[in-house]
């Protein structure tokens, strides 16, 4: 079961391989689907050990020589360094996927080796800075566009397919990405690893340095690989790892992650499988009263999945100051979702908040003892990540051990499955008659028989007075759950609601830190 920690609040397009990892002779291998796992394992391994040798290496940080005419790029200037979609490579039309370069610039500076291998095993390097439209920067010479690289990559599925391809992941900038299911569009980022997030010392970002893309592949019945493998090599000054992705593109997109991970000092705030979403305002979390949208956020609650069976619920807020939750036991699954999918509670044609992808993480394997952390950090506008989930090891990680981890991300549209009936809004406002008095009223949403009449609250508060505690239901299997909290002198009180009938719990257990605005 899970239980919560209370009150953490502070304010605060080739060449040869680069030497490292050898190019080597070719592997004999058949061409299909089979043999690019073996290549993918072979050429896993080898990284796993050029991120241990790294570990073992005191840390070089990277490169610094962003050419000056790519550098201090703002948004729209960034956007002008068009990669050149006729450039992809494995873009021919039947072809499952396609990988397009990224160049550096503005926040993109560190530069990134993206390595193609083919169906022998031969690995090649893209350097060519041809993948990029340089029409508005005719200051750039030859030598400085040569000099700019690469700082990540996009995928794409059926290249060259009018009305079937699209662009369904990027990865770019740290160990960030992001990817989407069918007619959805990017809104929460996952990381590779996190260090540090949220702890008052300060946050290190390690990055990737280097990706190795296996070529799909036909086998000789003529079957194609449905998923998209690569290899990737992360570094930072507290460790070095070694990732292996498996993207699989469609309605709900999904990426397997096995990670080999060599700690280069002892590191007691790990972040395993961490999201960055964005949360400014919603019916939670109304505050930002000079926005005329009601909605405003990539993701608006934290789902988590006890190995107990337990269901949680915790609606997202922004509030002001900086808060950290923390949700103890081992997770089943975890995960931040985007619930509101009618596009009138955003009212926003342009960002389609209504269409961005919810997340849910699925542990492979045992990943012991530890907890989910949740960051909120107060913002006054849509356009930076504010918040933050990830799961923390109890055990700090020890220099000169190896940590093996694995899990699968599912990119949806909408919630995860669940049992039981879950939260589909969250309305905090002040009562009419009293300034002070918090009126919280929660929709609970079942399946067809779910009613008012079997069900009985569970509501509590870590402080302040509860009262006017009312269970309603209507025709569409929908339960409205309203209580008031006086909350007097508290500066944080931890809310907790569910539904029960006479045997069971019948719904999520929704969680709320509530704060003063």
């Amino acid at each position: 079961m899970f239980s919560v920690w209370k009150a953490i609040a502070s304010g605060f397009l080739f060449a040869a391989i680069a030497t490292g990892l050898a190019a080597a002779p070719a592997l004999a291998v058949e061409e299909s689907p089979q043999a690019t796992n073996t290549i993918a394992d072979t050429l896993f391994a080898d990284v796993a050990r050029r991120a241990a040798a790294l570990a073992a290496a005191p840390y070089a940080p990277p490169s610094t020589d962003l050419p000056k005419a790519f550098d201090g790029l703002d948004y729209d200037g960034y956007r002008k360094l068009r990669p050149r979609p006729e450039t992809m490579v494995w873009g021919k039309a039947g072809n499952p996927f396609a990988a397009l370069p990224l160049p550096r610039g503005g926040l993109y500076r560190d530069p990134v080796a993206i390595h193609f291998v083919d169906a022998t095993g031969a690995v090649e390097r893209h350097v060519s800075p041809s993948f990029v439209d340089f029409v508005d920067f005719p200051a750039a010479n030859d030598n400085t566009r040569a000099k700019l690289g690469a700082s990540g990559w996009r995928a794409i599925t059926k290249p060259g397919q009018a009305g079937a391809g699209y662009e369904f992941a990027v990865f770019q900038g740290g160990t960030y990405f992001r990817a989407v299911g069918e007619g959805q569009v990017y809104g929460v980022s996952a990381r590779a690893l996190a260090i540090g997030t949220g702890s008052a010392a300060g946050e290190e970002f390690p990055r990737f340095t280097d990706f190795w893309i296996l070529e799909p592949q036909t086998s000789k019945t003529g079957v194609k690989d449905e998923s998209l493998t690569f290899i990737a090599l992360a570094d930072s000054p507290s460790a070095a790892a070694a990732y292996r992705f498996v993207l699989r593109p469609g309605r709900d997109a999904t990426i397997d992650v096995a990670a080999e991970i060599h700690p280069r000092t002892d590191i007691v705030e790990a972040g395993v499988a961490p999201l960055s979403s964005m949360y400014l305002r919603g019916p939670a979390d109304p505050h930002m009263k000079s926005d005329a949208r009601a909605e405003v956020h990539d993701s608006d609650g934290l789902s988590i999945l006890s190995t107990y069976g337990d269901h949680i619920w915790r609606p997202l807020a922004n509030p002001a100051s900086v808060q950290v939750s923390a949700f103890v036991g081992t997770p089943a699954g975890f995960g931040l979702e985007q619930r509101r999918r009618e596009p009138e509670a955003y009212a926003d044609s342009e960002a389609k908040y209504e269409r961005r992808p919810s997340i849910w993480i699925e542990p492979q394997g045992d990943w012991g003892e530890g907890e989910v952390r949740l960051l909120e950090i107060p913002t006054a506008n849509e356009y930076a990540d504010n918040v933050a989930a990830f799961w923390r090891p109890a055990e700090a990680w020890r220099a000169g051990s190896v940590q093996r981890l694995g899990y699968r991300l599912h990119w949806m549209d909408g919630p995860h499955a669940a049992p039981v009936a879950r939260v589909v809004s969250t309305t905090i406002a002040t009562a009419p008659e009293s300034k002070r008095l918090q009126r919280i009223t929660i929709d609970f949403r079942g399946a067809s028989g779910f009613a008012a009449r079997d069900l009985r609250p569970d509501v509590w508060a870590t402080s302040g007075v509860l009262s006017n505690i009312h269970v309603t239901s209507d025709a569409d299997a929908l339960v409205r759950l309203t209580f008031d909290l006086e909350p007097g002198a508290s500066p944080v009180i931890e809310l907790h609601a569910a539904l029960a009938n006479s045997t069971s719990q019948q719904t999520e257990t929704w969680l709320f830190r509530w704060t003063p605005e």
